[in-house]
């Protein structure tokens, strides 16, 4: 199997996020990994991240600090909730991970390894390479030589 570089964006040592780290490097893949708590995403970089999805999407409804800023009660425009994602990355529903222009967020890892083309088991998938097509009708040039 190919090499595939995917970047691993965490925080912090969640049971669940060690786990699928460990589950997609026994697949072979290689990660880049970033510890969110060390080196946080700038608001530029959450915009481009989150892009066009939807904010809810990344937002950690069990962070310690959602009260605090009173996400629990109601949501605030997208921009706000972007810089204070920024500033308190505990906000960030982990682990993060992206392949290209795939994104993954959260310890899903049947979605996980279906992004990857991973088995469920961390071995690699046998995925079939997609065959030629043939645009001929068969039965219209049956007749010519």
């Amino acid at each position: 199997m190919a090499s595939k570089l995917v970047i691993f964006m965490s925080y912090g040592s969640d049971e669940a996020c060690i786990e699928t780290r460990k589950f997609i490097e026994d697949a072979g893949v290689i990660l880049q990994i970033r510890d969110m708590s060390e080196q946080p995403l700038t608001e530029y970089e959450l915009n481009i991240l989150i892009g066009q999805h939807r904010i809810g999407h990344f937002l950690n409804t069990s962070a310690p600090s959602l009260g605090k800023h009173k996400l629990d009660e109601s949501l605030p425009p997208r921009n706000e909730i972007i810089k204070l994602m920024a500033a308190d990355h505990t906000l960030i529903r982990r682990p993060i991970v992206k392949a290209g222009r795939l994104l993954i967020v959260g310890c899903d890892q049947r979605k996980i390894a279906e992004m990857l083309q991973i088995s469920d088991n961390g071995d690699a998938a046998a995925v079939d390479p997609p065959q030629p097509r043939n645009h001929r009708n068969k039965k219209a040039h049956a007749g010519r030589s």
